[in-house]
Protein backbone atom coordinates (compact mmCIF):
# COMPACT_ATOMS: atom_id res chain seq x y z
CA UNK A 1 0.00 0.00 0.00
CA UNK A 2 1.32 3.60 -0.93
CA UNK A 3 0.83 5.84 1.94
CA UNK A 4 -0.22 9.75 1.20
CA UNK A 5 0.50 12.48 3.30
CA UNK A 6 -2.58 11.48 6.00
CA UNK A 7 0.13 8.67 7.17
CA UNK A 8 3.51 10.74 5.85
CA UNK A 9 2.53 13.84 7.60
CA UNK A 10 2.80 12.09 11.05
CA UNK A 11 5.13 9.34 10.41
CA UNK A 12 8.64 8.52 9.80
CA UNK A 13 10.63 6.40 7.72
CA UNK A 14 12.62 3.91 8.70
CA UNK A 15 16.35 3.31 7.56
CA UNK A 16 17.92 0.18 8.34
CA UNK A 17 21.35 0.64 9.31
CA UNK A 18 22.72 -1.81 7.21
CA UNK A 19 23.49 -1.41 3.52
CA UNK A 20 22.74 -4.32 1.36
CA UNK A 21 25.77 -4.84 -1.48
CA UNK A 22 23.56 -5.82 -4.83
CA UNK A 23 26.24 -4.61 -7.46
CA UNK A 24 29.72 -6.82 -6.05
CA UNK A 25 30.62 -10.04 -6.65
CA UNK A 26 33.20 -13.14 -5.49
CA UNK A 27 36.77 -12.33 -5.82
CA UNK A 28 39.10 -15.58 -4.98
CA UNK A 29 41.74 -15.30 -6.67
CA UNK A 30 42.49 -11.23 -5.57
CA UNK A 31 41.57 -12.09 -1.72
CA UNK A 32 43.64 -15.58 -2.41
CA UNK A 33 46.60 -13.09 -3.01
CA UNK A 34 46.07 -10.08 -1.51
CA UNK A 35 45.75 -11.73 2.02
CA UNK A 36 49.06 -13.58 1.71
CA UNK A 37 50.69 -11.29 0.74
CA UNK A 38 54.57 -10.86 1.33
CA UNK A 39 56.76 -7.24 2.03
CA UNK A 40 58.16 -5.93 -1.00
CA UNK A 41 61.97 -4.34 -1.30
CA UNK A 42 64.33 -2.87 -3.29
CA UNK A 43 64.16 -0.60 -6.54
CA UNK A 44 62.92 -3.67 -8.27
CA UNK A 45 62.50 -7.29 -7.58
CA UNK A 46 64.81 -9.73 -9.42
CA UNK A 47 64.23 -13.38 -8.80
CA UNK A 48 67.39 -16.06 -10.10
CA UNK A 49 65.79 -18.70 -12.54
CA UNK A 50 67.61 -21.76 -13.95
CA UNK A 51 66.72 -21.97 -17.62
CA UNK A 52 69.17 -24.54 -19.32
CA UNK A 53 71.09 -27.83 -18.30
CA UNK A 54 74.41 -27.77 -18.14
CA UNK A 55 75.22 -31.03 -20.25
CA UNK A 56 78.38 -29.99 -22.33
CA UNK A 57 80.89 -30.19 -18.66
CA UNK A 58 79.72 -33.84 -18.30
CA UNK A 59 79.50 -37.56 -19.98
CA UNK A 60 81.48 -40.84 -19.63
CA UNK A 61 84.77 -41.60 -19.34
CA UNK A 62 87.59 -44.53 -18.97
CA UNK A 63 91.57 -44.65 -18.50
CA UNK A 64 93.17 -41.38 -18.59
CA UNK A 65 90.35 -39.29 -20.97
CA UNK A 66 90.36 -35.39 -20.35
CA UNK A 67 86.93 -34.08 -18.69
CA UNK A 68 84.91 -31.35 -20.22
CA UNK A 69 85.46 -27.92 -18.20
CA UNK A 70 83.92 -25.37 -20.47
CA UNK A 71 81.91 -23.00 -17.80
CA UNK A 72 78.43 -23.35 -19.09
CA UNK A 73 75.54 -20.50 -17.89
CA UNK A 74 72.35 -21.90 -16.69
CA UNK A 75 70.73 -18.59 -14.97
CA UNK A 76 69.80 -15.39 -15.74
CA UNK A 77 67.27 -13.26 -13.85
CA UNK A 78 63.56 -11.87 -13.71
CA UNK A 79 63.16 -8.29 -13.13
CA UNK A 80 59.91 -6.68 -11.98
CA UNK A 81 59.11 -2.93 -10.55
CA UNK A 82 56.03 -2.20 -8.15
CA UNK A 83 53.28 -0.32 -9.82
CA UNK A 84 50.39 1.44 -8.18
CA UNK A 85 46.46 1.87 -8.34
CA UNK A 86 44.50 4.29 -6.28
CA UNK A 87 40.54 4.60 -5.06
CA UNK A 88 39.43 8.04 -4.31
CA UNK A 89 37.00 8.76 -1.46
CA UNK A 90 35.04 12.43 -2.29
CA UNK A 91 32.91 13.57 0.07
CA UNK A 92 31.39 17.15 0.83
CA UNK A 93 31.33 18.95 3.91
CA UNK A 94 27.88 19.75 3.92
CA UNK A 95 27.07 16.68 3.26
CA UNK A 96 28.94 15.26 6.38
CA UNK A 97 27.62 18.13 8.25
CA UNK A 98 23.89 16.51 7.62
CA UNK A 99 24.78 13.33 8.26
CA UNK A 100 26.53 14.08 11.62
CA UNK A 101 23.16 15.40 13.02
CA UNK A 102 21.12 13.20 15.44
CA UNK A 103 19.53 11.67 13.03
CA UNK A 104 22.33 9.93 11.23
CA UNK A 105 21.67 6.24 10.96
CA UNK A 106 24.81 5.14 9.80
CA UNK A 107 28.14 7.26 9.33
CA UNK A 108 28.63 8.80 5.88
CA UNK A 109 32.28 8.80 6.08
CA UNK A 110 33.02 5.24 7.26
CA UNK A 111 30.21 4.07 4.73
CA UNK A 112 32.06 6.02 1.52
CA UNK A 113 35.42 4.94 2.81
CA UNK A 114 34.21 1.23 3.22
CA UNK A 115 32.36 1.12 0.05
CA UNK A 116 35.16 2.59 -2.37
CA UNK A 117 37.86 0.21 -0.91
CA UNK A 118 35.20 -2.88 -1.71
CA UNK A 119 35.20 -1.34 -5.13
CA UNK A 120 38.90 -1.00 -5.40
CA UNK A 121 39.28 -4.81 -4.55
CA UNK A 122 36.49 -5.71 -6.98
CA UNK A 123 38.46 -3.81 -9.75
CA UNK A 124 41.92 -5.46 -8.38
CA UNK A 125 40.16 -9.29 -8.62
CA UNK A 126 39.20 -8.24 -12.64
CA UNK A 127 42.61 -7.06 -13.57
CA UNK A 128 43.86 -9.98 -11.85
CA UNK A 129 42.45 -12.46 -14.24
CA UNK A 130 43.53 -10.46 -17.29
CA UNK A 131 46.81 -9.09 -18.93
CA UNK A 132 48.43 -6.68 -17.77
CA UNK A 133 47.38 -3.42 -20.01
CA UNK A 134 49.02 0.25 -19.49
CA UNK A 135 50.27 0.73 -16.03
CA UNK A 136 48.16 -1.85 -14.35
CA UNK A 137 49.34 -4.77 -12.16
CA UNK A 138 50.03 -8.10 -13.99
CA UNK A 139 47.70 -10.66 -14.19
CA UNK A 140 47.16 -14.52 -14.56
CA UNK A 141 46.56 -14.03 -18.33
CA UNK A 142 50.50 -13.12 -18.14
CA UNK A 143 51.99 -15.34 -15.42
CA UNK A 144 50.02 -18.51 -17.42
CA UNK A 145 50.84 -17.72 -20.62
CA UNK A 146 52.57 -19.69 -23.42
CA UNK A 147 53.94 -16.70 -24.97
CA UNK A 148 50.88 -16.01 -26.89
CA UNK A 149 49.81 -13.16 -24.96
CA UNK A 150 52.93 -11.68 -23.19
CA UNK A 151 55.77 -12.88 -25.33
CA UNK A 152 57.59 -11.09 -22.36
CA UNK A 153 57.63 -11.59 -18.92
CA UNK A 154 59.76 -10.70 -16.45
CA UNK A 155 61.98 -8.72 -18.87
CA UNK A 156 62.56 -12.20 -20.51
CA UNK A 157 61.91 -13.48 -23.95
CA UNK A 158 59.68 -16.16 -23.44
CA UNK A 159 60.91 -17.28 -26.99
CA UNK A 160 64.42 -17.56 -25.82
CA UNK A 161 63.77 -18.81 -22.22
CA UNK A 162 61.30 -21.54 -23.26
CA UNK A 163 61.07 -22.69 -19.48
CA UNK A 164 59.15 -19.43 -18.63
CA UNK A 165 56.25 -20.93 -20.89
CA UNK A 166 52.80 -22.27 -19.19
CA UNK A 167 50.99 -24.99 -20.60
CA UNK A 168 48.41 -23.20 -22.18
CA UNK A 169 45.55 -25.60 -24.73
CA UNK A 170 42.44 -24.82 -26.24
CA UNK A 171 39.58 -27.01 -25.39
CA UNK A 172 39.03 -29.08 -29.08
CA UNK A 173 35.63 -28.30 -29.87
CA UNK A 174 34.95 -26.62 -26.77
CA UNK A 175 34.73 -29.97 -24.95
CA UNK A 176 35.89 -30.62 -21.54
CA UNK A 177 36.90 -34.19 -20.41
CA UNK A 178 38.21 -35.50 -17.75
CA UNK A 179 40.99 -36.93 -19.52
CA UNK A 180 42.05 -33.38 -20.78
CA UNK A 181 42.45 -32.29 -17.44
CA UNK A 182 44.17 -35.37 -16.56
CA UNK A 183 46.87 -34.02 -19.54
CA UNK A 184 46.70 -30.41 -18.39
CA UNK A 185 46.98 -31.29 -14.89
CA UNK A 186 50.34 -33.50 -15.50
CA UNK A 187 51.62 -30.68 -17.54
CA UNK A 188 51.95 -28.38 -14.77
CA UNK A 189 53.40 -31.04 -12.53
CA UNK A 190 56.83 -31.57 -11.92
CA UNK A 191 58.18 -33.93 -9.54
CA UNK A 192 56.90 -33.39 -5.95
CA UNK A 193 55.34 -29.36 -7.44
CA UNK A 194 51.73 -29.94 -8.26
CA UNK A 195 48.89 -27.51 -8.69
CA UNK A 196 47.01 -26.89 -5.57
CA UNK A 197 44.06 -24.74 -7.20
CA UNK A 198 41.71 -25.12 -10.30
CA UNK A 199 39.43 -21.77 -10.73
CA UNK A 200 37.12 -21.23 -13.34
CA UNK A 201 34.15 -19.10 -14.41
CA UNK A 202 30.82 -20.52 -13.21
CA UNK A 203 29.70 -22.34 -16.50
CA UNK A 204 33.16 -24.31 -16.52
CA UNK A 205 32.41 -25.04 -12.96
CA UNK A 206 29.08 -26.63 -14.02
CA UNK A 207 30.45 -28.83 -16.86
CA UNK A 208 33.27 -30.12 -13.94
CA UNK A 209 30.37 -30.36 -12.01
CA UNK A 210 27.95 -32.39 -14.35
CA UNK A 211 31.07 -34.71 -15.58
CA UNK A 212 31.38 -36.20 -11.94
CA UNK A 213 27.44 -35.83 -11.14
CA UNK A 214 27.58 -39.95 -11.07
CA UNK A 215 30.68 -40.33 -8.83
CA UNK A 216 30.85 -37.38 -6.27
CA UNK A 217 30.77 -38.73 -3.17
CA UNK A 218 31.83 -37.09 0.67
CA UNK A 219 31.25 -38.40 4.20
CA UNK A 220 30.13 -35.47 6.23
CA UNK A 221 31.13 -35.45 9.54
CA UNK A 222 29.51 -33.55 12.46
CA UNK A 223 32.38 -31.43 12.08
CA UNK A 224 31.48 -30.10 8.51
CA UNK A 225 32.94 -30.54 5.44
CA UNK A 226 36.35 -29.41 2.91
CA UNK A 227 36.14 -26.08 1.73
CA UNK A 228 38.30 -23.61 -0.02
CA UNK A 229 38.93 -20.09 1.68
CA UNK A 230 41.10 -17.31 0.85
CA UNK A 231 44.06 -19.02 3.20
CA UNK A 232 43.86 -22.36 1.56
CA UNK A 233 41.49 -25.24 2.45
CA UNK A 234 39.60 -25.78 5.74
CA UNK A 235 38.67 -29.22 6.84
CA UNK A 236 35.38 -28.08 8.40
CA UNK A 237 32.16 -25.69 8.42
CA UNK A 238 33.15 -24.49 11.78
CA UNK A 239 36.63 -23.07 10.73
CA UNK A 240 34.63 -21.18 7.81
CA UNK A 241 33.70 -18.64 11.37
CA UNK A 242 33.81 -15.04 10.11
CA UNK A 243 35.78 -16.41 6.90
CA UNK A 244 35.23 -16.56 2.97
CA UNK A 245 34.02 -20.05 2.26
CA UNK A 246 33.85 -21.48 -1.54
CA UNK A 247 31.96 -24.30 -2.16
CA UNK A 248 34.82 -26.73 -4.38
CA UNK A 249 35.14 -30.23 -6.14
CA UNK A 250 38.49 -32.43 -5.72
CA UNK A 251 40.19 -33.29 -8.83
CA UNK A 252 43.39 -35.49 -8.06
CA UNK A 253 43.24 -33.82 -4.76
CA UNK A 254 43.14 -30.29 -6.35
CA UNK A 255 40.10 -28.47 -5.36
CA UNK A 256 38.95 -26.58 -8.02
CA UNK A 257 36.28 -23.56 -7.57
CA UNK A 258 34.43 -21.07 -9.34
CA UNK A 259 34.78 -17.65 -9.78
CA UNK A 260 32.94 -14.94 -10.80
CA UNK A 261 35.15 -12.94 -12.58
CA UNK A 262 37.80 -15.70 -14.31
CA UNK A 263 37.86 -14.91 -17.93
CA UNK A 264 34.94 -16.99 -19.47
CA UNK A 265 35.57 -20.53 -20.84
CA UNK A 266 39.00 -20.68 -18.71
CA UNK A 267 39.82 -23.82 -16.66
CA UNK A 268 42.97 -22.74 -14.63
CA UNK A 269 45.42 -24.97 -12.46
CA UNK A 270 47.50 -23.28 -10.05
CA UNK A 271 50.57 -23.97 -8.44
CA UNK A 272 50.01 -21.29 -5.60
CA UNK A 273 53.15 -21.29 -3.96
CA UNK A 274 54.77 -20.05 -7.22
CA UNK A 275 52.36 -16.93 -7.54
CA UNK A 276 53.00 -14.04 -5.02
CA UNK A 277 51.58 -10.58 -4.31
CA UNK A 278 54.71 -8.14 -2.96
CA UNK A 279 53.40 -5.37 -1.40
CA UNK A 280 55.36 -2.13 -1.57
CA UNK A 281 54.98 -0.42 2.09
CA UNK A 282 54.42 3.63 1.87
CA UNK A 283 57.13 5.56 3.57
CA UNK A 284 54.49 7.89 4.45
CA UNK A 285 50.79 6.49 5.41
CA UNK A 286 50.35 3.33 7.48
CA UNK A 287 49.14 0.01 6.37
CA UNK A 288 45.30 -0.03 6.50
CA UNK A 289 42.86 -2.93 7.39
CA UNK A 290 40.13 -3.18 4.29
CA UNK A 291 37.52 -5.39 6.69
CA UNK A 292 34.42 -3.32 7.54
CA UNK A 293 30.46 -4.04 8.81
CA UNK A 294 28.44 -1.47 7.30
CA UNK A 295 27.45 -3.98 3.82
CA UNK A 296 25.19 -6.65 4.41
CA UNK A 297 25.81 -9.61 1.18
CA UNK A 298 29.73 -8.01 0.83
CA UNK A 299 32.44 -10.39 -0.34
CA UNK A 300 34.89 -8.26 1.67
CA UNK A 301 32.91 -7.98 5.37
CA UNK A 302 36.46 -9.75 7.29
CA UNK A 303 39.52 -9.03 4.57
CA UNK A 304 42.86 -8.81 6.98
CA UNK A 305 45.37 -5.63 6.32
CA UNK A 306 47.21 -6.57 3.08
CA UNK A 307 50.88 -5.97 2.07
CA UNK A 308 50.60 -2.09 -0.20
CA UNK A 309 47.23 -1.12 0.89
CA UNK A 310 47.53 2.71 2.39
CA UNK A 311 45.16 5.53 3.28
CA UNK A 312 46.23 8.69 2.50
CA UNK A 313 43.49 10.52 5.23
CA UNK A 314 41.22 13.09 4.19
CA UNK A 315 42.16 16.67 2.52
CA UNK A 316 40.74 20.03 2.30
CA UNK A 317 40.43 21.66 -1.23
CA UNK A 318 42.17 25.14 -0.94
CA UNK A 319 39.15 26.35 -2.66
CA UNK A 320 36.17 23.72 -1.71
CA UNK A 321 34.35 22.91 1.28
CA UNK A 322 35.06 19.39 0.91
CA UNK A 323 37.79 16.54 1.96
CA UNK A 324 39.63 14.10 -0.59
CA UNK A 325 41.37 11.18 0.26
CA UNK A 326 42.77 8.12 -1.98
CA UNK A 327 43.20 4.44 -1.11
CA UNK A 328 46.45 3.05 -2.56
CA UNK A 329 47.80 -0.52 -3.40
CA UNK A 330 51.85 -0.58 -3.99
CA UNK A 331 53.51 -3.49 -5.63
CA UNK A 332 52.90 -6.05 -8.09
CA UNK A 333 51.40 -9.35 -8.50
CA UNK A 334 54.37 -12.09 -9.69
CA UNK A 335 54.63 -15.41 -10.89
CA UNK A 336 58.14 -17.09 -10.56
CA UNK A 337 57.64 -20.59 -11.95
CA UNK A 338 54.95 -20.30 -15.00
CA UNK A 339 55.67 -23.54 -16.02
CA UNK A 340 54.31 -25.60 -12.83
CA UNK A 341 50.56 -23.36 -13.78
CA UNK A 342 48.57 -24.31 -17.08
CA UNK A 343 44.98 -23.28 -17.86
CA UNK A 344 42.23 -24.82 -20.64
CA UNK A 345 40.70 -22.48 -22.94
CA UNK A 346 37.31 -21.92 -24.73
CA UNK A 347 35.46 -24.37 -22.70
CA UNK A 348 31.70 -24.47 -23.66
CA UNK A 349 30.20 -28.12 -23.02
CA UNK A 350 31.10 -31.32 -21.90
Amino acid sequence: MTFDDYVQTVTQDKIVPKIVDTILGGNVVALRFLSNGKPWSGETMKFPVKYQKNSTSQGAFDGFDTFDTTKVNTRTKMSFSPKGYYQSIVLSGMEVDVNATQDQVLDLVKVEMESGMHDMLDSLGTIFYAAATGKNFLGLQDIVDDGTTTATYGGLARGTYTTLVSTETAAPGGVLTLALMGTQYDAAAVGPHKPDLGVCDETVWGLFEALNQANVSNNIQSSGYPQVTRFGVVSNREALKGDLGFDSLFFRGMPIVKAEKCTSGYLYMLNTDTIQWYGLKSHRYANINLSGDNFEGSNYKDVPKSYGFCWTGLKEPVNQYAEIGQVILLGELVGTNPRLNSVLTGVTTS
